[in-house]
């Protein structure tokens, strides 16, 4: 067999992980539950971004792993291949999830002081 991963074994390797993070999701939910919405939102957005960005395995493969995963292995394994190829769009996803719990807080904020102002 060597180190050729099957198909099936790709997709059940993406299932377990996907099952891990949506666990770990839940209990980040639940200790960020009494923080103020405020650092809440980030801090769920981020994670979520952090856990469930992809990337490509490497440039002559097909697979694709969890970017963080990615950036360890290539910054940590490979002699010659830098962290950045997976980090960099990692850390670009984490900005945009930044932006979008920026967009969700201010959403919150509008709909509470309309709700405020309807009383």
């Amino acid at each position: 067999m060597g180190d050729v991963v099957t198909t099936q074994a790709y997709l059940w390797g993406w299932f377990a992980y996907l099952l891990g993070s949506i666990g770990v999701l839940f209990v980040w939910w639940w200790l960020t539950r009494p923080l103020s919405r405020w650092a809440k939102v980030p801090l769920r957005t981020l994670l979520t971004a952090l856990l469930l960005t992809p990337w490509s395995v490497s440039a002559q493969h097909d697979e694709w792993a969890p970017a963080w995963v990615v950036s360890l292995f290539d910054g940590l394994a490979q002699d010659n291949v830098s962290l950045w190829r997976a980090g960099g769009p990692l850390v670009a996803m984490l900005l945009v999830a930044l932006v979008v719990a920026a967009l969700e807080l201010w959403r919150q904020r509008r709909k509470q002081a309309a709700m405020l102002a309807q009383q």
